[in-house]
């Protein structure tokens, strides 16, 4: 009706207002804008539409994330409870720490203030004093007290108002960002009940399916809320669907939401990691400063990525610190994440009983998770504990981690300590001719050589000698030729010593001074060789 009167030749100013009204409720801030800006730039206009306008401008701009801009506008707009709580989120938004708590002394105690000190909580990771005040206001809506003889009780009413039943899917919100999924779809399903198309309720349910079950699940619910139906939320929407398609679309549907979805941002600078963009990644984290755990674990995620390019002992430091922070942090501290990343500390720092100490308490939520059986792998390793890192090892799946260097090194070492050597010698055959050959050559060739498993050992030095024609290499071949020896004297099989010999024999001009001895004695002894 607003816009055919408009196009009817409507000039009153209370027509572009309730139209700009509705765009705004309709989510589409910046059609709003421009229509409040269209008033405000009229002469002659009454003083009360003037200060309603400064207060719309400002709410709108505050809407599509122009802070600043907002801040200008309220600034002009008279005092009123609207103005106070606007303020209030402009300040915790530009990071305004005075600004925040002179504000916060004017809030009072009625439901749209509350609701406002609520969702500050609730940004600022306070997600359990934010469920006080909703609890509360709950509460305050559920019971009445009445007074008999100087006495007071409680007496129930039978329902909620309607108008606060948006406060279970507030509830929910925070249930899942403490990681309590299945309450947080527990208090959902109150409000889904009334009002089954929400486009938030139904948004947070699908992310609830997607922590509790799979991304096709969580897939699904959110297609059911229809574009065509819904015209609010739909960024969010879409930047949903590309996480749960595991970053499908991701370049042509995050970058346009970097600055109005927040979680765009850093799930783009996810991706860039994920497609070993570091740099990239940085550039997208850098402007502003860590306020989310997830943030602080990507800060700390690139710059290790950035060590390991670079060797700058500063990103190192980042690293620990960032992760540092969120494994300790209280709200952090006993969550999953949070031990994970007090893991990552301990991890870059080289204590790797302290990183043991966290895993194990994890451990039973990712029995079949490569990444964590490969870093569990690895503490195990560097602790001692190697029939457990085999184990861990040889779980893991992705391709990506089985052809890695570091796997490689661990699982030849797990073989060699549970004396299975052999199995570490047929790695370094299948790795022949890769960058990698040489390191896990000596690797193996030097740990078979301590565990007493010496024909392991003069096959990966005698393939040294061969590559490299070192004298470190002709002594470790000589010298694992006699523990094989040594090994036929204590009663172990001939063939070892006898296999050890023709890796000997022509190795070197001196090999013979050797080979020649051992000859004579296997002969004395009638052990064949």
């Amino acid at each position: 009706m607003l816009e055919f009167l408009r196009h009817d030749g409507n000039t009153d100013v209370w027509v572009v207002v309730w139209s700009a009204w509705c765009w705004f409720h309709l989510g589409e801030y910046k059609r709003a804008l421009d229509l409040y800006l269209e008033v405000e730039a009229r002469n002659n206009l009454e003083d009360s539409v003037a200060d309603n306008i400064a207060l719309d401008l400002a709410v709108c701009y505050f809407y599509l994330g122009m802070y600043p801009e907002s801040q200008t506008a309220v600034e002009k707009a008279p005092s009123c409870p609207l103005k106070n709580r606007l303020q209030f989120h402009l300040s915790h938004k530009l990071g305004d720490e005075d600004a925040l708590m002179q504000v916060h002394a004017t809030l009072r105690d009625v439901p749209e203030d509350q609701l406002s000190l609520a969702s500050v909580h609730y940004l600022r990771a306070h997600y359990q004093e934010a469920i006080d005040v909703y609890k509360k206001l709950l509460l305050d809506r559920r019971f009445k007290r009445y007074e008999s003889d100087g006495k007071h009780w409680l007496k129930i009413l039978p329902s909620l108002p309607s108008t606060y039943m948006a406060l279970n899917v507030y509830v929910a919100l925070c249930y899942y960002k403490l990681d309590y999924y299945d309450v947080s779809q527990e208090v959902l399903g109150i409000y889904l009940a009334q009002y089954p198309t929400s486009t938030v309720a139904g948004n947070l349910k699908a992310c609830n399916l997607f922590k509790l079950y799979n991304a096709k699940a969580a897939e699904n619910e959110l297609k059911q809320i229809s574009s065509e139906q819904h015209t609010f939320g739909q960024d969010l929407v879409k930047h949903n669907l590309v996480v749960f398609k595991n970053g499908e679309g991701a370049l042509k549907v995050l970058p346009e939401l970097v600055d109005v979805v927040p979680e765009a941002r850093l799930n783009l600078a996810g991706y860039k990691l994920r497609h070993r963009e570091p740099l990239e990644a940085r550039m997208l984290l850098e402007p502003l400063q860590p306020t989310s755990p997830l943030h602080y674990i990507l800060r700390a995620v690139v710059a290790v990525r950035l060590y390991n390019e670079t060797n700058d002992e500063e990103q190192m430091k980042l690293a620990q610190q960032s992760f540092h922070i969120v494994g300790s942090s209280a709200s952090e501290c006993d969550t999953i994440p949070g031990r994970q990343c007090m893991a990552s500390s301990y991890f870059l720092a080289g204590q790797f009983e302290e990183v043991l100490v966290y895993l194990n308490s994890i451990k039973s939520f990712f029995v079949n998770d490569d990444t964590f059986n490969f870093n569990y792998g690895q503490a195990k390793v560097a602790t001692g504990f190697y029939r457990e890192a085999e184990e861990s090892l040889l779980a893991i799946q992705d391709e990506n981690i089985r052809n890695s260097f570091t796997y490689l090194a661990c699982l030849c070492r797990c073989h060699v300590m549970n004396k299975e050597a052999h199995l570490a010698w047929e790695i370094c055959v299948k790795s022949a001719g890769t960058p990698d050959s040489f390191a896990l050559l000596q690797l193996v060739a030097n740990d078979s050589y301590r565990m007493g498993q010496f024909l392991v050992a003069a096959k990966a030095f005698h393939m040294l000698d061969r590559l490299d024609g070192g004298p470190e290499m002709w002594e470790g071949l000589r010298g694992a030729v006699c523990g094989c020896a040594q090994s036929a004297a204590a009663g172990a099989r001939s063939g070892q010593l006898r296999e050890a010999l023709a890796l000997l024999r022509g190795a070197h001009p001196r090999a013979e001074h050797i080979v020649r001895p051992i000859v004579r004695w296997a002969h004395q002894n009638r052990i064949q060789v």
